[in-house]
């Protein structure tokens, strides 16, 4: 009795038009789709009391007008008012790569000719030791000058982007402090940071080569001071000798005009 009424069933449910379906699940999935939806939940709600911290901070702050500071003019040289240094002077301006500018206001280093083939090997050397020293400190001033007109020129350039970083900084408006734009804002000051950093290192460098020269001029003054005196220590005898000698020949050979 019991089969035929089980098929009976069945019949009615195979027969019948579906209207409705059973959804399956699986536990382990809708957990872990649970767990997601919860840690993202999370994240979304740490991001949201970070923009409100950092909203309650900027509105904290106020209006940042204060901090602008005026900029310091570059410093140029008149050359209508030094007339004779007026070519060095514009060098320093606007640059003197060839070094011709420096050379119209400095005395000329005449060349050494064919008397200097006379002199002994020793005497030869210590002539072009001096020699040098003033090349090279014609060198360090031509290369110093210039580049001193080249920070001159590249200090705009600077303060041009330090303007524009300064404006982005004290601008009113939110979407400047945001956290992506702070961040670029402290990128783009160190960065300007690093060229100032760079320009002075250049200038210090020469500076230091002005020194190094200066101090070669003396040792060459000195060392030749103390050659002379050991030569005079060193000759003194003979030369008094020699001197005595023709002292007496010269009385002995003297006849009244």
């Amino acid at each position: 009795m019991r089969r035929p009424v089980i098929a009976a069933v069945l019949v009615l449910f195979i027969g019948a038009p579906a209207q409705a379906q059973f959804a399956v699940i699986d536990p382990a999935n809708l957990a872990q789709a649970v767990l997601i939806a919860e840690r993202t939940w999370n994240h979304w709600d740490e991001l949201r009391r970070e923009f409100e911290t950092i909203r309650r901070m900027a509105q904290g702050l106020g209006a940042v007008d204060a901090y602008r500071i005026p900029n310091i003019p570059t410093s140029v040289h008149d050359i209508h008012r030094w007339a004779h240094g007026a070519a060095w002077l514009e060098g320093l301006n606007t640059g003197d790569p060839s070094g011709s500018q420096y050379a119209a206001v400095t005395l000329p280093l005449e060349g050494p000719g064919p008397e200097l083939n006379r002199l002994s090997a020793s005497g030869r050397r210590t002539f072009e030791r001096q020699y040098a020293t003033v090349e090279i400190a014609d060198s360090v001033a031509r290369l110093g000058g210039h580049q001193v007109a080249i920070i001159r020129n590249y200090y705009d350039r600077l303060l041009h982007a330090l303007e524009a970083l300064e404006g982005d900084v004290v601008n009113p408006r939110p979407e400047f402090h945001e956290m992506t734009a702070v961040l670029d804002q402290i990128a783009a000051g160190e960065l300007l940071g690093r060229r100032q950093d760079t320009a002075t290192n250049q200038l210090l460098s020469h500076a230091l080569e002005q020194l190094l020269v200066r101090g070669k001029r003396f040792r060459d003054t000195e060392a030749t001071s103390i050659n002379m005196q050991l030569g005079t220590w060193r000759d003194t005898e003979s030369a008094n000798r020699a001197f005595a000698a023709g002292v007496g020949d010269a009385l002995r050979t003297w006849r009244q005009p």
